[in-house]
């Protein structure tokens, strides 16, 4: 099975044996277009059209995001190959028997996943998703003013058929895991760009888009003065507000947000600036709007899988010494950010104002999503954390953690 998605990508098609004549009027195509849409093909390398046709509609009138496709995609192509491989749809065609399939079926099939393929209840609900979003948007409803073309009944009209996943803690990277991390490497570049991951809460994908000029202009706060209602003296911030340009808006569009770093950590990412390991890749850039704030081991930009190769290496090493008993990923590093905040003192009144910290420096719409990086309940919290009891600030953590872990560049350093 293959899946492609793409969106706005352009084909030049100036060297095409279509491209006959010298006048455009005789031209049967223009020398570049932007093609958006999807393509699914099965084992056989035939096109499935049903579910590619959906895929490209959705992308075209921008209701999924790019990656979204790819896993819908996969996902309903392994739906049909289990159904192809059913005795009352060995006659079908590519992926008609999904215009014949009944709900008892599509029950067996998740069943066969849990049991025999002894897959999580979590991916078996995604594929779930994947399959009732194909059903309503596009099956059993019909698009562009053409008739629906499945005409049996729409086996999702009750909603989800899997059994509900069993909602778990999450797992996230502590401050003495990051600390770990850090000095798996000998790199003080991979070394900020660890810390600041943490600090900012930052997706994977998030990172690339993070520039030089939103790391200056951080800084920058801090030249501004803040006066409190009552207090005549400039209040000093601990923490600066960063701009992101977030995952997860709809298709493909960036979510904005402002997240909160520490100042010790643009502090200690300023210092890489300055040194030549920074400087000297970085005038292949034009402007500090157009800069990564972080360049590879080649001078390059990083990229969402660099970064979780990054992880996997510096993760492995701390397990062979034995500092961790676990891989983190980058997600991970997201969840203790989210931890750090709710247990510094320095930010908001009390749980609940960090809680809502949280949800907005991650990019969360709702708060119920940050919840879910707690698992606990407000009461619970007030008799485990007395008023009083928490002593560490994250930003006093951020600045013990540079302090204890920090690497001088040298003029002769190449990575």
């Amino acid at each position: 099975m293959k899946v492609i998605a793409v969106r706005g990508k352009p084909l030049d098609f100036s060297e095409s044996p279509t491209r006959r004549g010298d006048s455009p009027e005789e031209s049967q195509v223009q020398e570049t277009v932007k093609v958006t849409g999807a393509a699914v093909f099965d084992d056989d390398e035939r096109l499935m059209p049903l579910v590619s046709g959906y895929l490209s509609h959705e992308l075209q009138n921008a209701q999924i995001a790019q990656q979204t496709a790819i896993t819908y995609g996969r996902n309903l192509g392994y739906t049909c190959d289990y159904l192809m491989n059913r005795r009352e749809f060995r006659d079908c065609e590519r992926d008609s028997a999904f215009l014949e399939v009944r709900t008892h079926v599509i029950e067996e099939y998740f069943a066969h996943l849990r049991e025999v393929e002894e897959l999580s209840k979590k991916t078996v609900r995604n594929r779930d998703s994947s399959l009732m979003a194909f059903f309503n948007d596009f099956l059993c409803k019909g698009v562009d003013d053409l008739p629906a073309p499945r005409t049996a009944p729409n086996p999702y009209t009750a909603g989800f058929l899997s059994t509900r996943p069993n909602k778990t803690l999450v797992v996230a990277c502590s401050l003495n895991d990051l600390r770990e991390l850090i000095l798996a490497t000998q790199s003080e570049r991979e070394r900020c760009l660890l810390q600041f991951m943490y600090d900012a809460g930052l997706r994977r994908s998030e990172v690339p888009r993070v520039t030089l000029k939103a790391i200056d202009d951080a800084i920058r706060f801090q030249d501004t003065l803040f006066i409190s209602p009552g207090v005549s003296q400039p209040v000093n911030a601990d923490y600066c507000p960063l701009h992101i340009n977030g995952s997860k808006g709809p298709a493909d569009s960036f979510k904005p947000r402002q997240t909160l770093v520490s100042r010790a950590t643009l502090l200690r990412i300023k210092k890489y600036h300055a040194s030549p390991l920074y400087k000297m890749p970085q005038r292949q850039f034009k402007g500090a709007e157009n800069t990564p704030a972080f360049l590879n081991a080649e001078g390059g930009e990083y990229t969402p899988r660099s970064i979780s190769k990054l992880l996997e290496r510096t993760s492995e090493r701390a397990l062979n010494l034995l500092k961790i008993d676990r891989m983190i990923s980058p997600h991970k590093l997201r969840h203790g950010n989210a931890y750090a905040l709710l247990r510094t003192p320095d930010i908001g009144n009390d749980y609940l104002d960090r809680l809502v910290t949280v949800q907005k420096t991650l990019g969360h719409s709702l708060l119920k999503t940050s919840e879910v990086y707690t698992q606990i309940p407000y009461d619970l919290y007030q008799k485990l954390v007395r008023p009083g009891t928490e002593t560490k600030t994250k930003a006093g953590e951020m600045a013990e953690l540079s302090q204890q872990t920090r690497l001088k560049i040298d003029a002769g350093d190449k990575k």
